[in-house]
C-alpha cells in the first residue's frame, strides 16, 4: 500500500480516523504529484514538503491510454501518502458529478472525456478513501504560490497564476480557496482588444464562437507569437529582445493583468510558462498595465514602479511550477489536521491550518458573473 507503516512503540490512531492507510506519525509525509500537460506529463515524489522533490519523470502527451499507463507504471513501486493531479482542461471538479476527474471538452485530439483520476486510482489499486486531490494545472500552482507567500510571512489574501505556452490559463486563489464555481476559471479565453495595427487574419484559432472578438489565447500563445514573428515555435527562443513580437505579447498580457486587477483585485499576479521565460516581457507588461489602467486604481501596488514590480512577478519555480502545484494539491488532499494523529510523546500543539477547508461557491459565482461582463466589454472594445 502506498503509505507509511506505523513504527514500533507508536500508538494507534484514534478511532475517529477511519483509515490507518492515511495516517502519518513520526515520519515525514511523502507526496506524489502528477502534472498533466498538453505537451508533456510530469510525475514526482516529494518528501516532507511539496517543494522537496526527490524523484521525477517526464512523459510526452500521446494518447490517454499510453501516458496514463506510463504514469501508473512509474508510481507503482513508490511509496506515498497522498496524490495530487493538476490537469489541463477543461476538467470536471465537482465530486458528485459522474465525470468527476475527467478532462472534458478539450479540443486536444483524443483527450475529450478522458478519465484521469479513475484511471490512476484503478491502475494503482488505491482504496476509495485514499486521498487524491484533483484540480486544474493553473489553480494548483496558484495555490502553491499563495501558500509559499503566506509561509514567508506575507499577509496577502489573494493570488492569480497565469501560464502562457501552448495555451493560456489563469488560476485564482482567494482567502486560501481555489476558485471553482460553475466549473473553474478559463481566463485564457477572455476577450481583449487587438494590438494596434493587428488584423483579424493574424489570429490563428478559436475555442469560442467569437468571430468579432480577440480571444486572448489565440493572440499570445506560443503558436500565435511564432506566427507573428514568422518563425517556428522552437525558434522563438532565438529572437532578440527588441523583436516586435515581444511588444505584441506584452500588450495582450497587460490586458489580461488589467482585467484581473479590475475584476479580482489580486495582491499578486504570477506569470509563468514557456513564453514568460523571456525576462524582457516583465518590464514591458508592467509599463503597459500602468498605461492601460490610466491611474484609475490609485494604490502604490499599481501606480509605483516598485509596487507594480512586486505585483506582477515571475514564478520562483520557473517551468517547475506545475508539478510543485500538483504536490501542493497532494498536501491538501492529505488534509493533515484530520489525518495526522498526535504521537504520545509529542508536545501538544495547535492544529495546523488548512488552505482549503470549505467551498467558496457564492463568491466564485459572483466573480464568474463579473468575468462574463468583462468579456462583453472586451468584445465591444475590439469590435
Amino acid at each position: 500500500r502506498h503509505s507509511f507503516k506505523l513504527k514500533k512503540g507508536r500508538s494507534r490512531p484514534p478511532k475517529s480516523i477511519k483509515s490507518p492507510t492515511n495516517w502519518v506519525c513520526g515520519d515525514m509525509a511523502r507526496f506524489a504529484g502528477i502534472e498533466a500537460g498538453g505537451t508533456s506529463w510530469v510525475v514526482a515524489i516529494a518528501e516532507g514538503s511539496p517543494e522537496n522533490v526527490i524523484e521525477r519523470a517526464d512523459f510526452p502527451t500521446s494518447t490517454p491510454a499510453e501516458v496514463l499507463a506510463n504514469v501508473v507504471e512509474w508510481l507503482k513501486p513508490r511509496k506515498f501518502d497522498c496524490l495530487g493531479i493538476a490537469s489541463f482542461g477543461p476538467v470536471e471538479l465537482h465530486e458528485d458529478h459522474p465525470k468527476y476527474g475527467f478532462i472534458t471538452t478539450t479540443p486536444k485530439p483524443g483527450w475529450k472525456d478522458a478519465d484521469v483520476v479513475g484511471a490512476v486510482r484503478r491502475g494503482l489499486g488505491l482504496a476509495s478513501d485514499f486521498p487524491i486531490a484533483f484540480d486544474t494545472d493553473v489553480n494548483a500552482p496558484a495555490m502553491a504560490e499563495y501558500a509559499q507567500a503566506k509561509a514567508a510571512g506575507s499577509d496577502i489574501t489573494s493570488c492569480a497564476y497565469v501560464t502562457v505556452g501552448t495555451g493560456v490559463g489563469v488560476g485564482l486563489v482567494f482567502n486560501g480557496h481555489m476558485l471553482h464555481g460553475l466549473l473553474h476559471g478559463e481566463g485564457g479565453h477572455i476577450s481583449v482588444p487587438l494590438y494596434p495595427g493587428a488584423t483579424k487574419e493574424q489570429k490563428l484559432s478559436y475555442s469560442l464562437n467569437c468571430a468579432t472578438w480577440a480571444e486572448l489565447e489565440s493572440t499570445c500563445n506560443s503558436a500565435a507569437l511564432a506566427h507573428q514573428a514568422g518563425c517556428s515555435i522552437a525558434d522563438l527562443k532565438d529572437l532578440k529582445d527588441d523583436n516586435r513580437v515581444w511588444d505584441i505579447a506584452a500588450h495582450y498580457l497587460a490586458c489580461l493583468c488589467v482585467n484581473l486587477i479590475l475584476l479580482c483585485s489580486p495582491e499578486k499576479i504570477v506569470l509563468s510558462g514557456g513564453v514568460l521565460l523571456r525576462k524582457c516581457l516583465f518590464p514591458k507588461i508592467h509599463a503597459k498595465t500602468q498605461e492601460y489602467l490610466n491611474g484609475y486604481i490609485d494604490v502604490p501596488g499599481v501606480t509605483t514602479a516598485e509596487g507594480i514590480a512586486n505585483l506582477i512577478v515571475p514564478s520562483k519555480h520557473g517551468n517547475k511550477a506545475g508539478i510543485v502545484g500538483a504536490l501542493y494539491l497532494a498536501q491538501k488532499g492529505l488534509d493533515l489536521p484530520s489525518r495526522i494523529a498526535p504521537c504520545p510523546e509529542a508536545a501538544a500543539t495547535p492544529a495546523a491550518t488548512t488552505f482549503l477547508s470549505s467551498s467558496t461557491s457564492h463568491f466564485a459565482l459572483g466573480l464568474l458573473a463579473g468575468l462574463t461582463a468583462a468579456f462583453v466589454i472586451g468584445c465591444r472594445t475590439s469590435a
